[in-house]
């Protein structure tokens, strides 16, 4: 029986690690690949200029303090003539200031944060469906809806179930160009 040289035992496993090490992808070498941009906010869908951030704050009633929302408003980009409007489902009630539309100064820089807190009283217990609409306008005269909305769940957990409360993403069309 003939035996394979010892030479050949060697050389093919140092050819096979040596033709793994040449040909490995660029993007293990780390001077070859720039880093990657820092992304803002991951989103799969386009962005909004506005973001709304709803939360309910339990308050302590038996120290007077209602429970409020605060919703905390970003601007992505200079807004112009935003207004608000929270809408209430049945069996919840502000404590106080105005009910109707609120409008914040007339021009929201890029960058700006605002908080606005509205106390709140449920008149019952249940779940609360609360909304945050916004309406606001662009630089470049485009119109923009959009809202934001909340659960708040007051007394016995009610069974496990859907619960809409009215937070879907959707894309922003211009008022004037309604989608088909």
């Amino acid at each position: 029986m003939r035996r394979t040289p010892r030479i050949v035992v060697v050389a093919v496993p140092a050819v096979c690690l040596s033709a793994a090490i040449l040909f490995q992808p660029a993007h293990l070498e780390s001077h070859s690949v720039p880093p990657p941009a820092p992304v803002r906010h991951a989103t799969v869908e386009p962005a909004l200029p506005l973001r709304l951030d709803l939360e309910v704050r339990e308050g302590r009633p038996g120290h007077g303090e209602p429970a409020r929302v605060e919703a905390i408003i970003v601007a992505a980009a200079d807004l112009l003539d935003v207004s608000l409007q929270w809408v209430l489902p049945e069996g919840l009630e502000r404590s106080g200031g105005a009910s109707g539309p609120q409008a914040l100064s007339p021009l929201l820089r890029s960058g700006e944060r605002r908080l606005l807190e509205v106390p709140v009283r449920a008149l019952r217990a249940g779940d609360f469906a609360i909304r945050l609409e916004a309406s606001f306008r662009l630089a470049d005269g485009r119109q923009f809806r959009t809202q934001q909305g909340v659960l708040w769940r007051r007394g016995p957990a009610a069974p496990e179930g859907r619960h809409h409360a009215g937070a879907y993403e959707v894309m922003g069309a211009p008022v004037a160009e309604p989608l088909p």
